[in-house]
């Protein structure tokens, strides 16, 4: 049971600093990417050992959960940014600025993680069904294909699609890729700690 809530934890918290580090655009190596792209690649990990240990019903749980907390995270900030400030402190309009514009990348991001990690757990368990427990690194690596670029072109769609020009969009796509997929081969032996297999 500890292991499932820390599992479950370490996710819901992943997705929502990667939330928040996806406001700010960066670039390593050349590679263009959104901050969060550092570490929403190892939700898919931790989402794949959680699955293992609790079953698929409990990691579709914490898809829905997660989104459901960042929901409300960024409306808690919406909230704080259009109540008027305390003008003996200042305007503090830096919040605003910062900090709302994440609507629409949280909105593209609640979208594409609860799309693609469902899909994501539907092709472990359809991997799963199929070898049991041999091939354990295969429900990883077939899950994580399919659903990597899908939820790459549908975040960055939502969140910058209109905000940034195509050949931006596209370096983008490519970094996320690149970076998604290193990880998961990277990460792949996690899935190895955990011992129990449920449905």
């Amino acid at each position: 049971m500890k292991l499932i809530i820390a599992a479950a934890t370490a996710y819901i918290s992943l997705v929502i600093f990667a939330n928040l580090g996806s406001l700010r655009i960066i670039t390593i190596g050349g590679l263009t990417m959104d901050g969060g792209s550092l570490l929403y690649p190892f939700t898919f990990t931790v989402r794949d050992m959680l699955h293992k240990k609790a079953g698929a019903t409990i990691s579709k749980f914490t898809i829905w959960l997660a989104a459901a907390i960042n929901l409300l995270l960024f409306a808690f900030i919406w909230l704080v940014a259009i109540l008027p400030a305390d003008l003996t402190v200042g305007p503090q309009k830096e919040y605003a600025f910062v900090l709302v514009p994440g609507v629409r990348l949280v909105l593209a991001s609640i979208v594409a993680m609860t799309i693609s990690e469902l899909l994501d757990t539907r092709i472990y368990s359809m991997v799963r069904h199929r070898w049991g427990s041999r091939k354990q690194w295969l429900r990883v690596i077939l899950s994580n294909a399919f659903s990597v670029p899908v939820d790459t072109a549908i975040f960055l769609g939502i969140a910058f699609l209109g905000r940034y020009p195509l050949p931006v969009l596209g370096a983008m796509f490519l970094a996320n890729l690149l970076i998604k997929y290193l990880v998961s081969l990277v990460s792949l032996g996690g899935i190895y700690l955990i011992k129990e297999d449920k449905e």
